[in-house]
């Protein structure tokens, strides 16, 4: 009898599996029992690549002498020295003092035209509205005025990385003009105390790494002393960088974090081989307000380019998403099976684009209890009720609903 009884009951529990497995039509009423749940939430999601890098200086300046102009006297400066902006590098005394005037003023004259062609371009480029076509993103197009021939992509955010990276280039050529002005300025005023001899002072800051005693050019050559980051990237990896993508250098001889940006990627690969990957150098420059002053050549830095973010995102993590879709916990106390919209997918964090709103609940598992339009249940979570979850007018027909429908 014992043995009847419990062949029976597994007939029985067959049968009903059976019944609703076969009930495409929901006449059986169906209860998903929900052992854990997740809330939407918002966030910022960043989508970075990390590469190591190395610091370097960021070029070299030379300085020439024209023998044409005078004779020289002597270099005022040694090799390994470190020298700012105006510093003396070398005096020569001038064959003709009014050839000698007039030729730097000429300079002079030729420097301000081309500070005054830069500070229009930027000027122009700061008050410039990208056209946008029907969709609100910038058309492909070039802009090509007096000073300006920049070449914009099809989306808004390439396009504003393009316009900030003009900028930047910009404020730096303007810089170094004006410091070349500077430069003449003080030549002539030498020239005209003296009344023949000139010194001629450094419009770079830097290290002297060469000096030339046979006075063949470059007579002086000058390490730059704006520091750069470069590092690698596979074949792969170029495919997807591009010149104005924001980038976290932590410096780990300093144990220093500043921000940069990606200055330059190179289309020549370091090597061609057959056999093997190429590798392509890109280089990227601190930001102005970056503090590199204790910085030097040869330190080691830990390289996070930001590829693509969004701000504000609505979020899940990735165990709570079905391929493309959700269990959505409505407040009717149904389950819902939601189709969504994905967008970036960093660390196991996934962003909603459509779908799914923040503060929506989900259910996580157990995922073969969940069927579509059913009603739920979940575990009373004893250690999560608080003195604040009375303060609710209903929390007692809350609580009689919870129970019953268990």
């Amino acid at each position: 009898m014992k043995r009847i009884i419990q062949v029976l009951i597994v007939i029985f529990i067959g049968v009903n599996f059976l019944l609703v497995y076969l009930d495409d039509e929901g006449k059986i009423d169906r209860t998903a029992y929900i052992n854990n749940w997740s809330e939407s939430f918002e966030t910022d999601i960043v989508e970075k690549m990390y590469k190591p890098g190395v610091l370097k200086a960021a070029g070299e300046e030379h300085i020439y002498f024209d023998e044409n102009l005078g004779s020289f006297q002597a270099f005022l400066v040694e090799e390994g020295t470190s020298i700012n902006t105006g510093d003396p590098l070398y005096t020569y005394l001038v064959d003709n003092y009014y050839e000698a005037e007039a030729n730097l003023m000429n300079q002079m004259e030729q420097i301000n035209g081309e500070i005054a062609a830069i500070e229009t371009a930027i000027s122009q480029m700061e008050m410039y509205q990208l056209p946008l076509n029907a969709t609100g993103e910038p058309s492909t197009f070039t802009l090509t005025e007096e000073q300006l021939e920049v070449e914009f992509s099809q989306t808004s955010i390439d396009a504003e990385l393009i316009k900030q990276q003009y900028m930047v280039e910009k404020e730096k050529e303007l810089s170094q003009k004006r410091a070349q002005l500077e430069a003449y300025q003080n030549q002539l005023t030498d020239l005209q105390t003296s009344g023949d001899t000139i010194t001629v002072g450094s419009p770079y800051a830097g290290i002297i790494t060469d000096i030339n005693e046979t006075l063949g050019n470059p007579v002086v050559t000058i390490q730059n002393a704006d520091l750069q980051v470069v590092g690698e990237l596979t074949e792969k990896e170029r495919t997807q960088m591009q010149p104005g993508l924001d980038a976290e250098v932590q410096v780990e001889e300093m144990s220093l974090k500043l921000d940069g940006t990606v200055q330059e990627v190179s289309d020549t690969p370091i090597s061609i081989e057959i056999g093997s990957e190429s590798i392509y150098p890109f280089q990227i420059a601190f930001n102005e307000d970056s503090e590199v002053e204790e910085l030097l050549p040869g330190y080691h830095a830990d390289i996070a380019i930001v590829m693509e973010k969004s701000l504000g995102a609505t979020a899940l993590y990735e165990e709570a998403i079905f391929t493309s879709s959700v269990w959505k916990m409505t407040n009717e106390g149904k389950l819902v099976k939601q189709n969504i919209e994905t967008g970036l997918y960093v660390d196991s964090l996934v962003e909603l684009v459509d779908g799914v709103e923040t503060g929506d609940w989900v259910a996580v598992d157990p995922p073969s209890l969940f069927h579509d339009g059913a009603d739920f249940i979940t575990p009373l979570q004893v250690k999560e009720i608080t003195k604040y979850s009375f303060s609710d007018d209903n929390w007692a027909e809350n609580l009689m609903t919870g129970l019953l429908s268990r």
